[in-house]
Order: C-alpha cells, then sequence, then structure tokens
C-alpha cells in the first residue's frame, strides 16, 4: 500500500501542474479536449476606457477650420476620423500642415475620401497618411487608404470606404471586414449619403448597399457631404427609415445586428448650409420623427464636430456622443449601447 500510495503522490506531482499548463493554453475546458488556438472564452474586444474619438468632415484651409481643429485638441480627442473633403484649394500638403501645426505630426488621423479630394487621392493624399501612420502610436491600418481600409484605434474597429466616390461594391468590402470583426464597436465611414440620409439637398450618391450592409453588421454609420450636422435615431431599416420600436428614444441610440444610427457631420470649415428636408426647423422634425438631432445654418449652426467617447461609465458597452462647436457648446448629447454580439 505504501508503494501505492507513493506511486499516485509522485503521478500528481507530475500530471498536476501539466494540467495547469494545458488550461493556460486554452487545451483543456471543463474537462474537454478543444485543441489548439481554441477560444477559451467569448471575450470580444474592448475600447480603451473614455476613448475620446473625433468625427467631421468638408473642412478647409482658413480660420475656421484652425478653429474646428483647435476643438479637437481642447476637447481632449484622441483620434481624428475626417469624413472627406478635405481641402477645396488643392494643396494637400499645405492643409496637413495645418493639422499637424495645431493636432502635433504624429496625431492619430484617419479619413474617408471625398468627391472634392479624390482627384489628388491617390498621388498626393495617401502618401501623407502612410507618414502619419508611421508616426502615430497604436493605430495600425490595411487596404486602400480612405477607399477599401480598415483601422483599429485601441480597440476601436473602421471601416473606410469610398462608397459614391471611388472604388466598386462597397458593400461587399464592408461586409466582408465587419463579418470578420468581433470587436465591441465598430464604425463605418464614408463620404457621400442617400438623399433621404441627409438634410440638404444631395441626391442618392452612396447607394443603400453601405448603410444596410453595415446596419445588419451592427456597425455606426458616419458621414460628410451635407455641411450640417444630423443624427437619425436607432433604425432597423435605412432605405425605408423604419425606427427601432425598442429603442426609439431621442437621447438614446444602440448598436445591434440589424439596428444602429447613421448621422452626418460635415461642419469642418467650408460652410454652414441650410435644413432643406424634413422640415419643420424644430422639434419634432418631419419625416416621420426619423430626425433625432438637427443643427444647420436655421439653427444658428457654427462649425464643429461630433465626439463619440467609448468605454463610459466603467461600462464597455456604452458610449457618450456629443456635438460640441467651436464655441463650446454642446449642441447633441446622447448615450449609445452597444448589444453586438
Amino acid at each position: 500500500m505504501k508503494n501505492k500510495n507513493t506511486l499516485i503522490l509522485r503521478l500528481l506531482i507530475i500530471v498536476l501542474p501539466l494540467v495547469g499548463v494545458l488550461m493556460g493554453a486554452g487545451w483543456l475546458i471543463s474537462g474537454n479536449i478543444i485543441g489548439i488556438g481554441a477560444q477559451t472564452s467569448d471575450a470580444m474586444p474592448e475600447t480603451a476606457p473614455n476613448l475620446k474619438v473625433a468625427f467631421v468632415g468638408d473642412f478647409a484651409r482658413n480660420s475656421d477650420t484652425e478653429s474646428v481643429l483647435q476643438l479637437i485638441k481642447d476637447q481632449g480627442a484622441e483620434l481624428l476620423v475626417g469624413l472627406g473633403d478635405l481641402d477645396y484649394n488643392f494643396k494637400p500638403d499645405r492643409w496637413m500642415a495645418q493639422v499637424d501645426d495645431i493636432l502635433g505630426e504624429a496625431f492619430p488621423f484617419v479619413s474617408a475620401v471625398g468627391n472634392h479630394d479624390d482627384i489628388q487621392w491617390e498621388n498626393f493624399y495617401k502618401p501623407l497618411f502612410r507618414e502619419r501612420y508611421d508616426r502615430a502610436a497604436d493605430l495600425n491600418c490595411s487596404g486602400d487608404i480612405g477607399i477599401a481600409e480598415t483601422c483599429v484605434y485601441k480597440g476601436l474597429f473602421l471601416a473606410l470606404s469610398g462608397a459614391g466616390t471611388i472604388g466598386e461594391d462597397p458593400e461587399v468590402f464592408l461586409q466582408e471586414q465587419l463579418s470578420q470583426n468581433n470587436s465591441i464597436w465598430r464604425v463605418c465611414a464614408w463620404h457621400k449619403n442617400q438623399e433621404a440620409m441627409q438634410l440638404g439637398t444631395k441626391r442618392d450618391e452612396a447607394g443603400w448597399g453601405p448603410y444596410e450592409t453595415c446596419r445588419v453588421e451592427g456597425a455606426i454609420i458616419a458621414t460628410g457631404h451635407e455641411h450640417t450636422y444630423q443624427r437619425t435615431r436607432t433604425l432597423v431599416d435605412m432605405e425605408q427609415q423604419v425606427i427601432d420600436s425598442m429603442f426609439s428614444e431621442v437621447d438614446q441610440t444602440r448598436v445591434a445586428e440589424g439596428a444602429t444610427f447613421a448621422f452626418v457631420s460635415g461642419m469642418g470649415g467650408k460652410e454652414v448650409r441650410n435644413q432643406d428636408r424634413c422640415l419643420p426647423t424644430e422639434p419634432p422634425y418631419g419625416c416621420d420623427g426619423v430626425w433625432a438631432s438637427v443643427y444647420t445654418r436655421d439653427q444658428g449652426a457654427k462649425f464643429g464636430a461630433l465626439f463619440i467617447t467609448f468605454n463610459v461609465d466603467d461600462d464597455p458597452r456604452k458610449a457618450l456622443g456629443e456635438f460640441i462647436n467651436v464655441d463650446g457648446e454642446v449642441i447633441d448629447r446622447f448615450e449609445i449601447f452597444s448589444e453586438v454580439n
């Protein structure tokens, strides 16, 4: 018996550490062998706590754009997502120098291509962005810059598209990238719109494919092009503008498979335009109440940017959106909840 007990003890000394190694490597879970490289949990990539990101397009090279860039700096944003039309004067190097002077040469900055950028995008803007990527910490991008590109910054996943401007089948690119990514927070960004997804005089240009693809995959939709700011409620059909009956509040929205919201943030300094659709100019707005917030010349709008702070209140699935103008006034404030599975 003594020899038997000694043998058992020796086996335990050998086996127990091995079991610990196997469990740490993800080989054993609850006594079941699952194989090398299998996931040991359903954890989804989270953003860094209180990650503040600025979203804005339709800039210029003037004092108004400088004020917007200064606002982004003063608000403590860690990343700028441009929504196209960076410069209307065809001087990309001078425009980027304006960004460098205020935000710094290493400030993380990505952008979708705009229709006023397309002629110079390949030979001028792309090299400038490649140089920025080399200097920016924590920013990892791949693909065709601003046209069919994905970027990850501190857990935030971005799919940048040239929908309606440059490139073919943007919905194919967006579906492939979003379906392969399981981050809690994902954003689709492009420049142009559909007529029903803005409140100015723009016509159908981006196509419904990108909008519906990002809705189905549960990604926030960010656009520019119209030189105003507006945000929808949570929608379960972008083309028909169907409001989510389970989440219809003005100051709360969600992203989930099949539900999201879209916004236009084109207040980067070029000009401020009128509200031409979904009148009246005061809430409740027309178009069956689709729009949660409207900020145009008719509301006395000033330039500014939408800031979204992810992972707030110690909740990785909660975010706070705020459109803030260059005077520091909070024009729109709303909570966002990620229910992405």
